[in-house]
């Protein structure tokens, strides 16, 4: 049983119900952890939601917390796994500050190889929207932000689903 830190998905099937996330997020905010990232859409059943948090924990500690989020009377189901063990992606909005031809080009061509797509171009800025796993849109971010100057940045946080 692996004891390092490491991105883990949590997944909480739960009631449409007022302060549910509130309930469920305190329960992590207790054991000491950071969300990271926090999704939260409607399921195909109606009155029901999936909440998708990542977190950086051990398992031993992902487990207690599974536990502890079972207790609540509005959750219907909880389920946790190591990023890397499931097929989850992210979006991401990228808007950069591109005002000189050679920056453009090269942010052009950084899109092109991540399959991004530019959605906004101005005199002199870019907006990019990237959709892909978690640690390739960091790794877009990052080859980004050696280009050009990053004015701001919109994460989805990653939704997941098991393989």
């Amino acid at each position: 049983m692996s004891q390092e830190a490491e991105p883990r998905i949590l997944i909480t099937i739960v009631e449409d119900k007022p302060g549910v996330l509130y309930k469920v997020s305190s329960i992590i905010r207790r054991r000491g952890i950071n969300i990271d990232a926090i999704a939260v859409a409607p399921t195909t059943q109606p009155g029901v939601s999936k909440m998708t948090f990542l977190v950086s924990t051990d398992e031993k500690t992902l487990e207690l917390l599974v536990k502890q989020i079972e207790k609540v009377p509005t959750v219907i189901s909880v389920g946790a796994s190591p990023l890397k063990g499931l097929y989850s992606k992210e979006l991401a909005l990228i808007k950069v500050n591109a005002p000189k031809p050679s920056e453009r080009e090269m942010v052009h061509a950084l899109a092109s190889k991540y399959g991004a797509r530019i959605v906004e171009e101005r005199a002199l800025t870019l907006t990019m929207e990237i959709v892909g796993e978690p640690e390739v849109v960091n790794n877009f971010i990052s080859e980004v932000k050696a280009i050009a100057e990053v004015v701001d940045i919109a994460r989805s946080g990653p939704v997941a689903l098991s393989r």
